[in-house]
């Protein structure tokens, strides 16, 4: 059978190690390489969002110039009483109105001929 001895006075002999105190945390010091690479992403983001904030508001005044982007469409509004000749005949009284009808079908991709008052359709526009 085995035994297990334990010496009480060993642990009187044991050497008591200082645990330190947490004085709170350590202050943080910034060497000169730290401080460069601070600065230089505070600077990076400032420049991206000035960049980003100019490029959003040349982008809006750049697409409000009708005159350099010419479109293939013509988007309208549907008038009361409309149809699709009507419109067709109003849009291009000498052409051919068939054709001008089939192709706005085409466009809007209609199912019926019938409009609703306030629909919003794209009239091809032609050379």
């Amino acid at each position: 059978m085995t035994t297990i001895a334990i010496n009480p006075f060993l642990a009187k002999d044991a050497r008591r190690v200082k645990t330190p105190i947490n004085q709170g945390p350590a202050a943080l010091r910034l060497t000169p390489r730290g401080r460069g690479l601070a600065r230089l992403a505070v600077i990076s983001s400032l420049s991206i969002l000035l960049l980003s904030g100019f490029a959003a508001f040349n982008g809006a005044t750049a697409g409000s110039n009708s005159e350099s982007i010419s479109s293939p469409y013509v988007k309208i509004s549907v008038k009361p009483g409309d149809t699709l000749w009507s419109i067709a005949e109003g849009i291009a009284p000498q052409a051919d109105r068939r054709a001008l009808v089939a192709d706005i079908v085409e466009v809007n991709n209609l199912k019926s001929p019938n409009l609703q008052a306030g629909q919003k359709i794209y009239i091809p526009t032609r050379p």
